[in-house]
């Protein structure tokens, strides 16, 4: 799927050892002139759609399943819009597996314990998202973190080293990694239907052997069959 990818011809130190050498034409921004930090109050309730965070992905939740530890008021709420990036901040200390940074693709709001980023006008949001993405999955994240609890607030990573490619090449990054990941769970969802009809075959193979549907000594079925009495094993070798 890649074979037929270069690389650049000269790269630079990033300043960041999650990143490691980037092309030596791109820039390298601090955070806070790549994202801006939003904090768009829910006062007066301009918005009911409860959104949360899970898995790396930001889902609307459903009124059944807004239980346990919720607000009095969702006003204390943050809004979400469509495109806007969302991490959670919390816990950085206990819980070192979590999926902590998402892209919405919502309008709503969110618990204003999340830290929720805009990109700038020259970055594209897929690229920006990615970006933190890769710094998530990476790990790098826990290294921002300060406090009893190792939350995580926008002042802790502001002047983070950020690589930003032209933005065409932001486009074309964006472009490509949307069709890789779309022919990667096709190939995935391939093998898994295929480990499904091995398994399948598997089962069936057992039964006939076990029950004699064939001679495993031949290959071939038994010269002659009887009823076995048994509804589930039907005809079974005479012998």
């Amino acid at each position: 799927m890649i074979s037929g990818l270069k690389p650049y011809p000269s790269y630079k130190d990033s300043g960041a050892p999650w990143l490691g050498k980037v092309p030596e034409y791109w820039d390298i921004l601090p955070a806070f002139a790549v994202y801006k930090e939003k904090c768009d109050s829910n006062k007066g309730m301009r918005e009911t759609t409860v959104l949360s965070l899970s898995y790396g992905k930001i889902k609307a939740k459903p009124k059944s399943k807004q239980n346990g530890l919720v607000p009095e008021s969702f006003e204390t709420y943050q809004i979400v819009y469509p495109n806007d990036i969302v991490i959670r901040t919390t816990d950085l200390q206990n819980d070192r597996r979590s999926v902590r940074v998402a892209r919405s693709e919502y309008r709503g709001i969110i618990t204003s314990a999340y830290l929720v980023l805009s990109t700038r006008q020259f970055v594209h949001p897929g690229y920006g998202y990615l970006l933190l993405r890769l710094w998530d999955i990476s790990k790098a994240i826990y290294g921002y973190g300060s406090g009893l609890r190792q939350s995580l607030s926008f002042s802790d990573f502001k002047r983070m080293p950020t690589i930003l490619p032209p933005i065409t090449e932001q486009h074309a990054i964006v472009k490509f990694l949307d069709w890789a990941e779309r022919r990667i769970r096709f190939i995935v969802a391939a093998r898994k239907r295929r480990i499904q009809l091995l398994e399948e075959y598997r089962q069936a193979l057992i039964n006939d052997a076990v029950t004699g549907k064939f001679d495993v000594r031949t290959g071939k079925p038994y010269p002659s069959y009887k009823d076995s009495g048994v509804p589930w094993l039907e005809k079974v070798p005479e012998g």
